[in-house]
């Protein structure tokens, strides 16, 4: 019982399941792009329109998701290293998810959780509060 609360207890666990959770969804979406609903009309020579709408995937390549894999890579090694790294990058990208709670963020959320959930059990383990050496 105690190998499995001490596995349970353990940041590092936390930072890669973290890690995990948040950058497969946005490598996904960096190469994919966003799927949105695009449409537009046509006129024909003899004046009649036509609209269409359709599902259309735009945004890849977009440097704004590299930004959360490079927050979650920096809280999870902070989870493995540092108690600091571990705390700013965990807040970092529970803020970023927060603040795109409406796109891509609910996707994140649960990896911003166990990010934090590292870090907590980080600077237990340590017995050191952020910024105390």
């Amino acid at each position: 019982m105690s190998r499995i609360t001490e596995f349970l207890r353990n940041p590092v666990t936390y930072g890669i399941l973290g890690l995990m959770l948040v950058a497969v969804p946005m490598l996904f979406f960096f190469f994919a792009g966003l799927p949105y609903t695009g449409g537009g009309e046509t006129q024909y020579a003899n004046g009649s329109k036509t609209v269409f709408t359709g599902t259309v995937w735009m945004g890849a390549f977009n440097p704004v998701f590299l930004i959360f894999i490079f927050g979650a890579a920096v809280a999870a090694w902070g989870c493995y290293r540092n108690t600091l790294m571990a705390c700013t990058g965990s807040l970092f990208v529970l803020a970023l998810s927060i603040l795109a709670m409406f796109s891509i963020g609910i996707l994140l959320l649960p990896g911003a959780i166990f990010l934090l959930t590292g870090a907590v059990f980080r600077t237990i383990k340590t017995g050191k509060t952020v910024g105390e050496k």
